[in-house]
Parts: C-alpha cells; structure tokens; sequence
C-alpha cells in the first residue's frame, strides 16, 4: 500500500469516528441496553471506536515504517518526495552541501 494511500484511509477512518462519536452520528447507538462486556451499549460504542483508532494508527506507523526503511535513493510511487520534483529538490540539497 502506497502511503498516500494509507494516510487518506486513516484520515477517512477519523473523521468517520469522530461523526459516530458525537451527536448526530451517535443518536441512533444511544441507549443503555443490550449490555457489552458490562457497559451500556453507547459506552462500548465509544470504546470501540477509539480502541479501533489504536488499531489505525499502528497499521499507519507500520506502513511509513516501511517505507522509511528504504534508502534514500529508492522511493516508493505515493511518497511525496517521488516523481522528477522530488528528484529536483534532493539535487538542490545536495548542491547546497
């Protein structure tokens, strides 16, 4: 997965929670029964939501790991610094030293 790709889903997965999360998007999960592993179904809702964000955030950790592993010289298609801009711009870097 290219890593503008996995930014745009975590971004997409955060603005979806935080809709589920506050009014109105948690209107309809808002009441107490049936009971999840002892709270009230709006609080599992919530936890869930933000136990799915710890979920998120190390897959997005796992792929920019990936690709800050690679060398410099080697970038991914979705990296920012790819494409003959990104070329341009290392080469400046590397004049300036």
């Amino acid at each position: 997965m290219s890593l503008r790709a996995a930014r745009a889903l975590t971004v997409g997965y955060f603005v979806l929670a935080l809709i589920f999360v506050t009014w109105p998007g948690l209107v309809p999960f808002a009441r107490i029964r049936p009971l999840v592993l002892g709270l009230p179904f709006s609080m599992a809702w919530i936890a869930s939501w933000v136990a799915g964000s710890a979920v998120v955030l190390y897959l997005l950790d796992r792929v920019e790991g990936r690709h800050r592993a690679r060398p410099p010289g080697r970038r991914a298609e979705g990296d920012p610094g790819a494409g003959p801009r990104g070329e341009a711009g290392r080469a400046r870097l590397e004049e300036r030293d």
